[in-house]
This record gives structure tokens, C-alpha cells and sequence, in this order.
């Protein structure tokens, strides 16, 4: 007669649970490390290359306001940075600077007419002479993906009527609200993935200064009150 088979032992048992125990718990892991990896490469795929563009706009307190006397217009000269965080290139059409006076409550809007450089607040105007202060007049700017554009910018007011309607007299305050227009988007998708730049707000103060001496190229430092930037 053949020896029955021996009866497996209640470690043997064990040991081929644990077994099948450590191979389900690798399976698992597995799983786990190749969807964790997938993720990973779409979040990288996303950041790197298809984020839509987001545009931030930073303002210097380092405004100055002076005068053109080429049409008498009022001009802001605002430094600024516009930062785009995204991945794709944005535009920026335009901006406007709404100025609200704080004692006649008057608002003038202000567009971006001209970008200035150095030689711009190191030169002079004199219409008798056919001088002008160096200056380039404003284009729509492209700002690569995760890139910046810094520069100062000219805003200058709606043409004037006459002296006394002049929006920045001596010695008073206003508000300034920033803007800045970009392309429209052409779908919903785009819409809900591309965030609107907000708006920067901020109140100033400018002191005492003559007239004339801005329409030869004079400028004078505004004292900036940061709003919500």
C-alpha cells in the first residue's frame, strides 16, 4: 500500500496565503506607481505645454505725470511688468487707465499710446525748436509662456477742450484703476481654462508743480497708495 499523503501543516497554509498575499500586494502597487506616473507626466504635459495663457499685471509705485505739449494732452507714465504664467503665449491688445479726480469726481480714460525708455525721461520738448522727447508709439505685446514684459508705458488722456478742464490740477488726488484687453477667446474650453487678468487699483497724490515746466519735459513723482494688485 502507498503511504497516504501527508496532511498539509497549518504553517504550510500560511505560508501559501502570505504568498498569495505579497503577490496581489505587488500587483497593487504596481497599479498604484504606473498611475501615479501617468498623472505625473499629464500634470508636467500640462504645465509645459498646454496651460493657456495667465497673464498678471504688476504696477511700479513709481508713476509720474506730466504733459504733451504737442495737442496739450495729459500723460501718465506707469513702469509695469506683465508676467504670463502659463505655457502658451499670450497677447495683450491694449490698456486703459481709468483716473477718477477725488475732489470733482471727474474720470478720464487714459490708453496706452507710446512705451518710453531712458532717453525718453532724459530728453526735453520744445515745440519752437521741433523738439520731442524720444518716444515709440504702443503695439499689442506678446508675452512667451512662463516670460515677462517689462517696460513703461505712456497713457495719455482724451484731447483736451481747454485748461480748465484739465483732470490732474496741482496739488490733488485720485484714483487709478489699470486694465489691460486681450484677444477674444474663440471657444468655451479656452474661456474655462484661461483666467481673466484682474484689474490693479491703487490711489495717488500729486504735489505742487507749474504747468509750464511739463510741457518742457518736466515730470512729476507721484505719491502711490497701493490698491489691490
Amino acid at each position: 500500500m502507498k503511504p497516504s499523503p501527508t496532511p498539509m501543516g497549518i504553517s504550510d497554509a500560511i505560508q501559501i496565503t502570505n504568498g498569495s498575499a505579497m503577490h496581489g500586494y505587488g500587483n497593487w502597487l504596481t497599479v498604484v506607481v504606473s498611475g501615479l506616473a501617468l498623472v505625473g507626466s499629464a500634470v508636467s504635459l500640462w504645465e509645459t505645454t498646454l496651460k493657456q495663457p495667465q497673464i498678471e499685471l504688476y504696477v511700479s509705485e513709481n508713476i509720474q505725470y506730466t504733459r504733451d505739449p504737442y495737442g496739450s494732452y495729459e500723460v501718465f507714465a506707469v513702469p509695469m511688468t506683465i508676467v504670463n504664467g502659463g505655457a502658451r503665449d499670450g497677447a495683450v491688445l491694449s490698456l486703459e487707465l481709468d483716473v477718477k479726480n477725488s475732489a470733482t469726481g471727474k474720470v478720464d480714460k487714459f490708453k496706452s499710446t507710446y512705451t518710453a525708455d531712458a532717453q525718453f525721461f532724459g530728453g526735453r520738448d520744445d515745440v519752437r525748436e521741433h523738439v520731442k522727447r524720444p518716444k515709440v508709439p504702443f503695439a499689442p505685446l506678446s508675452v512667451a509662456g512662463r516670460s515677462a514684459y517689462t517696460g513703461t508705458i505712456l497713457f495719455y488722456g482724451p484731447a483736451p477742450t481747454g485748461r480748465d478742464q484739465d483732470l490732474i490740477p496741482p496739488k490733488s488726488s485720485f484714483e487709478m484703476t489699470l486694465n489691460l484687453a486681450m484677444p477674444p477667446l474663440s471657444n468655451l474650453l479656452e474661456k474655462a481654462l484661461t483666467a481673466v487678468p484682474r484689474p490693479v487699483t491703487f490711489k495717488a497724490e500729486v504735489p505742487d508743480f507749474l504747468v509750464g515746466a511739463l510741457y518742457s519735459g518736466e515730470n512729476v513723482p507721484l505719491r502711490v497708495t497701493p490698491g489691490a494688485q
